[in-house]
C-alpha cells in the first residue's frame, strides 16, 4: 500500500471510531493487499445503522484534505462516494447497512472482493458472513463455475 494511502486510512479510521453509528470498516479491492503498490484508489466499506448520516459526516466532517471533487451513487443497499482530495489521492467510500453483508455476491462485486477484503475495525464480528461468501466465490471462480 502506498504511504499516502496509509496516512488517509489511519486518519479515517481514527475519525470513524469516534462515531457510534459506524459499526465496521473494511478495505476492499487491490488496496486491501498490504504488498500491493498498485496505483488504485483506496476503497473503504463502512457498515452503519445510519447510512445518510454517515455519508454526510464523511463529506462535511471528516477533515483530511480539501475535497476537489465528490460523486455519489445510490444502489439498493449501498451508497458509494468517490472523493478526490486536493493532493490528488482518490478514495471510495461504500456506505452500507448490515443487510448488505448478507446478500449474495454478484459477479462484479465478487470479482472486486476476491481481489482483496481486509477488516480494519469492527464492533462485533459482523464481517463473518461476507468473508465466507468471498471464500465460496473464490472457489467457484477457480473451478470455472462462474
Amino acid at each position: 500500500m502506498r504511504p499516502d494511502h496509509y496516512k488517509l486510512m489511519y486518519e479515517f479510521v481514527k475519525w470513524a471510531g469516534g462515531h457510534s453509528h459506524i459499526t465496521g470498516i473494511a478495505l476492499v479491492g487491490p488496496c486491501a493487499d498490504d504488498e500491493s503498490e498498485e496505483d488504485s484508489n483506496l476503497s473503504f466499506l463502512l457498515v452503519t445503522d445510519k447510512k445518510q448520516k454517515t455519508v454526510d459526516a464523511i463529506l462535511y466532517q471528516f477533515q483530511y484534505e480539501a475535497i476537489e471533487q465528490a460523486t455519489k451513487e445510490e444502489y439498493v443497499l449501498l451508497t458509494s462516494l468517490k472523493i478526490e482530495y486536493a493532493s490528488g489521492i482518490e478514495a471510495d467510500f461504500g456506505v452500507a447497512d448490515t443487510d448488505w453483508l448478507h446478500r449474495p455476491l454478484e459477479q462484479g462485486l465478487g470479482d472486486l472482493l476476491v481481489q482483496g477484503f481486509k477488516v480494519i475495525w469492527e464492533q462485533e464480528e459482523m464481517f463473518d458472513d461476507i468473508l465466507k461468501a468471498i471464500a465460496r466465490y473464490a472457489v467457484e471462480l477457480e473451478n470455472g463455475a462462474l
